[in-house]
C-alpha cells in the first residue's frame, strides 16, 4: 500500500490535507517515454511515481470515449483498482471557442456529454473517486450549451469544472475549476482567486510559470503554501491535480510535486 506523498518540502513547508494526483493530459508522444507505449502504460508511470491518483485525458487515443466499450471500461476500472488509483477526473481541453462557435458547438456538448459518461462509469465500477470533467467555456457560450451540459450531468451523475479565467459564478452542475499558472499569467493570485471565489471549488490544478512561461512547480512565482491554505479554508474536497501541460521538462514537473 503506497502512503500519500506530501509536497516538496523544499517549496512547501507544511503538509497538508489535499491529496494529489496526476493529469496525463499535455504528454508528448514519445514512444521512449515511460508513458509512451499507451494509456495503460501512462497510467502505470502514475502509479510508479507514487500519486494515489490519476486525472484521464478524453482527447488522448486509447481514452476517449467513443473508443472504450463496457468491456474496456470494465478493464481499465480493473487496471485503476490493481495500482491503488483513485479516478480524480477527466480533462477535456477542447478549444473554449468551439463553445461559442455555431460550426463546433453541437459536437463540442456531445463530447463533454461523453466525457461525463465516462467519469461516471468508471467512479461506478471502482466504488471511488471523482466524476468531474474539467474543461474551459467561452466567455460567452452558445444559446443551449449549458442548459445540454447540465442535462448531461444530470443523466450521469457528473460534475463540470470550468477553469475558465476570470472565474465563472457556478450554475447548477457547472462548477469552478482553480488552474493556478493561467491565474498568474494574468496577473493575479491563486490564493486569493480561491478565497474568493463563489462557491468551493469543483477541481483545482497544481500549476506554475515564470516568464517564460509554464515550468514544473515550485520554479515559479506560485506561493503554494498560500494555494493550498486557500483550498482547505475553502474545504475542498478533491484532488490537488499536477498540470504538465506546456511544460518542457515533463518528467521534472512530473516529480517536482512529490520529490
Amino acid at each position: 500500500m503506497r502512503r500519500d506523498r506530501p509536497l516538496s518540502q523544499a517549496h512547501y513547508p507544511y503538509r497538508m490535507n489535499v491529496p494529489l494526483s496526476l493529469s496525463l493530459a499535455g504528454l508528448p508522444a514519445r514512444v521512449d517515454a515511460p508513458w509512451g507505449q499507451g494509456p495503460r502504460e501512462a497510467i502505470g508511470w502514475v502509479a510508479r511515481l507514487g500519486y494515489r491518483a490519476v486525472q484521464l485525458d478524453a482527447a488522448a487515443p486509447g481514452v476517449r470515449p467513443r473508443e472504450l466499450d463496457r468491456s474496456a471500461r470494465r478493464d481499465l476500472a480493473s487496471l485503476l483498482r490493481r495500482l491503488e488509483l483513485q479516478l480524480s477526473g477527466v480533462d477535456l481541453w477542447i478549444p473554449a471557442a468551439h463553445f461559442a462557435d455555431a460550426a463546433h458547438v453541437d459536437r463540442a456538448v456531445q463530447a463533454v456529454a461523453a466525457a461525463c459518461d465516462l467519469a461516471a462509469e468508471l467512479v461506478r465500477l471502482n466504488s471511488a473517486g471523482r466524476a468531474v470533467v474539467s474543461l474551459t467555456l467561452s466567455e460567452t457560450p452558445a444559446p443551449g450549451v449549458i442548459a445540454g451540459i447540465n442535462e448531461a450531468c444530470s443523466n450521469t451523475g457528473a460534475e463540470i469544472a470550468d477553469h475558465r479565467w476570470p472565474l465563472r459564478e457556478p450554475a447548477t452542475h457547472v462548477g469552478i475549476g482553480i488552474d493556478p499558472a493561467a491565474i498568474l499569467m494574468a496577473g493575479a493570485d491563486p490564493a486569493s482567486a480561491t478565497s474568493k471565489a463563489a462557491a468551493t471549488p469543483a477541481s483545482a490544478r497544481l500549476s506554475d510559470v515564470n516568464a517564460a512561461g509554464r515550468v514544473p512547480v515550485g520554479q515559479g512565482r506560485l506561493d503554494g503554501l498560500a494555494y493550498e491554505v486557500a483550498l482547505v479554508t475553502r474545504a475542498y474536497a478533491g484532488h490537488l491535480v499536477v498540470d504538465l501541460r506546456g511544460v518542457r521538462d515533463i518528467e521534472a514537473a512530473a516529480n517536482a510535486p512529490i520529490a
